[in-house]
C-alpha cells in the first residue's frame, strides 16, 4: 500500500477496498459535524457505500484524474483529503478533505495540504491549486489563508447541503506565487 509519511505523526494512505469498514465508522461517528459542509454524507448509510466510493477513487486515479489518501495521524484514521480534479489541459488540481472533529485544532488538514500542494507543483508539475470552501466554513477558510491562497471569488449557490444551499469562497494558489513564498520563508 502506497504510504506518504508527512511527519512523525502524519502520513497519507492510498484508499484501499479494506479500508471501507473503518472509514465508514469515522463518518458514522462525525455525521453530524460531517453534513454541516459536506452534501455526500447522508449517502452514506452502509460500510458498502464507502466500499463504492473508494472504488470510484481507485478508477479516478488509475485515469489521472484524481488521487484520494486516507489521513492517518499518529496511528489512526481520522480523515481524507486528495485531489478531487486532476486538470492536466490547465495545469491545475482541485484539493477536497474532511477531518473527523475530535481532530480539529491539531494543524493536521494544513500540513496535509501543504504536502498535496507542494506534490502538485513539484512532482506533477502542476501551475495552480485550488480549494473551496462554504463562505460560513470558517475552519476551512482559515486553512487556506494560512496556505497563502488568494481569495479569487465567491461562487453564489455553490452547493446543495442536507439542509440548506450555501455559497462558495474560491481559493487558488499559483506555482510562481508559492515558489515566491518558500524563498521568503
Amino acid at each position: 500500500m502506497f504510504s506518504w509519511q508527512l511527519d512523525d505523526e502524519l502520513a497519507l494512505l492510498f484508499l484501499q477496498p479494506d479500508m471501507a469498514s473503518e472509514l465508514f465508522g469515522l463518518c458514522q461517528r462525525n455525521r453530524d459535524y460531517l453534513t454541516q459542509w459536506l452534501p455526500w454524507v447522508p449517502y452514506i448509510q452502509q460500510p458498502a457505500d464507502t466500499a463504492t466510493f473508494i472504488r470510484h477513487a481507485i478508477e479516478k486515479f488509475a485515469r489521472g484524474e484524481g488521487l484520494t489518501t486516507a489521513i492517518e495521524y499518529q496511528g489512526e484514521v481520522v480523515g481524507v483529503i486528495g485531489y478531487n480534479q486532476i486538470d492536466q489541459a490547465l495545469g491545475k488540481v482541485i484539493i477536497g478533505y474532511w477531518l473527523a472533529e475530535r481532530w480539529q485544532g491539531n494543524g493536521i488538514i494544513t500540513r496535509a495540504c501543504q504536502a498535496m500542494i507542494h506534490h502538485a507543483f513539484e512532482e506533477m508539475g502542476m501551475e495552480k491549486v485550488e480549494i473551496s470552501a462554504a463562505t460560513e466554513n470558517d475552519a476551512s477558510r482559515a486553512v487556506c489563508e494560512r496556505l497563502g491562497m488568494t481569495q479569487e471569488g465567491v461562487i453564489r449557490r455553490a452547493e446543495r447541503l442536507a439542509d440548506r444551499v450555501v455559497d462558495h469562497v474560491h481559493y487558488g494558489l499559483l506555482r510562481d506565487d508559492w515558489l515566491r513564498q518558500r524563498e521568503l520563508g
